[in-house]
């Protein structure tokens, strides 16, 4: 397959992809009031929800059998990452999780890491553009797909948006803009605006990880060096993040008092978990990424010697000695474990740090005599 094809069906997915799967977020608010006691037998699923699920999954499998009809083999990794990322955002947004993330912060957290983080680093690790975009039916591709990608607008926004710089920037900023406390207040009382939270933040995950877990080296695909800094920019942001939100003095997010917080949790230990979530459990699943990434990074080099010495020869501008990805084994992996590594500590410096606020500035307990004088 050559790499314009290729590129073409990896446009076609990051299209296809949030059209198909960002519908599920719109069953991601409550107009119905659900009491704590009855939180189990609250299951949100809406016709969007599974519409869109069905859907993607319907285009996956029909695409798995059309490309395996011209001897086109999937491994069976790539089945289950796409099964699970539409598994993670049906546990995020049509299980009971969805409705108890309305009045517990550190859930909501869980649920925001489901939607933006697991589900689409898993989605693009299945790399299903070839087979959703052969699921699609010939007509539809000849007719609409094809030319709607070759509009020249569309291909510079492409570009545009496969950009190192950029994908990282939505997806840390976009994480940013719903944590401020008025915005994350506002979009947990209004419904469409909740709405447009659950939206964006999948498909920032979506164009982060497209441009991450790319099967493509350079130079048709971003260099693996930058997609380990960009794992290690998403990384580092969660920290000045989570502690900001944890190891404050104040409650920051009052709608969960208006909306109820179940279960008699104290606000500050709500948020106090809810930070921990944004630093500690993101930045793992960051840490997973990085050496998923290392691996796909071994296989490409791997596979691309095995081409050369068949005889294979690459284009001038993508030969080893000038390609940057092209450094000593030993190194690069040293360069991922460093990366993997001091997030890691810092995230446990942390922790114990956090553990620690949250013990001295625990409310002093109040005799009976004090509380009547």
């Amino acid at each position: 397959m050559t790499p314009r094809r290729t590129l073409s069906r990896l446009a076609a997915a990051a299209l296809l992809a949030p059209l198909l799967l960002a519908a599920p977020g719109f069953a991601g608010a409550h107009d119905q009031p659900v009491a704590a006691q009855a939180w189990l037998t609250a299951w949100p699923i809406g016709i969007d929800m599974l519409v869109a699920v069905s859907t993607a999954a319907a285009l996956y499998l029909r695409g798995v059998r059309a490309t395996r009809n011209k001897k086109q083999t999937l491994g069976r990794a790539r089945h289950w990452a796409f099964g699970g990322g539409l598994a993670a955002i049906a546990l995020a947004l049509a299980t009971p999780l969805d409705v108890v993330a309305e009045h517990l912060f550190a859930i909501h957290q869980v649920q925001h890491l489901l939607l933006r983080g697991v589900a689409p680093m898993l989605l693009m690790l299945a790399v299903p553009a070839g087979p959703l975009v052969a699921g699609i039916p010939p007509p539809v591709r000849r007719r609409w797909l094809v030319p709607f990608l070759a509009r020249p607008p569309v291909r510079t926004a492409l570009r545009f948006l496969r950009r190192p710089i950029i994908g990282t920037v939505l997806y840390v900023g976009i994480l940013y803009v719903w944590q401020v406390p008025e915005v994350h207040d506002a979009a947990l009382l209004d419904t469409r605006l909740h709405y447009l939270m659950h939206v964006s933040m999948l498909a920032s995950g979506l164009l982060f990880f497209w441009c991450v877990f790319d099967p493509r080296p350079a130079p048709w695909g971003t260099p693996f060096h930058e997609r380990l800094i960009m794992l290690g920019a998403a990384i580092f942001a969660n920290i000045p993040l989570g502690a900001a939100t944890a190891l404050k003095d104040s409650v920051l997010y009052e709608a969960y008092d208006r909306l109820g917080r179940w279960w008699g949790v104290a606000p500050m230990s709500d948020e106090l978990l809810g930070g921990l979530v944004i630093w500690i459990l993101a930045s793992m699943m960051g840490l997973v990424a990085i050496l998923l990434l290392v691996s796909l990074w071994s296989r490409t080099e791997e596979r691309q010697e095995s081409r050369r010495q068949q005889g294979f020869r690459l284009p001038h501008h993508a030969q080893p000695e000038l390609n940057p990805d092209a450094r000593p084994r030993p190194a690069r992996r040293r360069m991922a474990w460093r990366l993997a590594i001091v997030p890691l500590a810092v995230g446990v410096a942390m922790l114990m740090l956090a553990l620690w606020m949250s013990a001295t500035h625990a409310p002093p307990h109040h005799s009976p005599e004090h509380l009547t004088s």
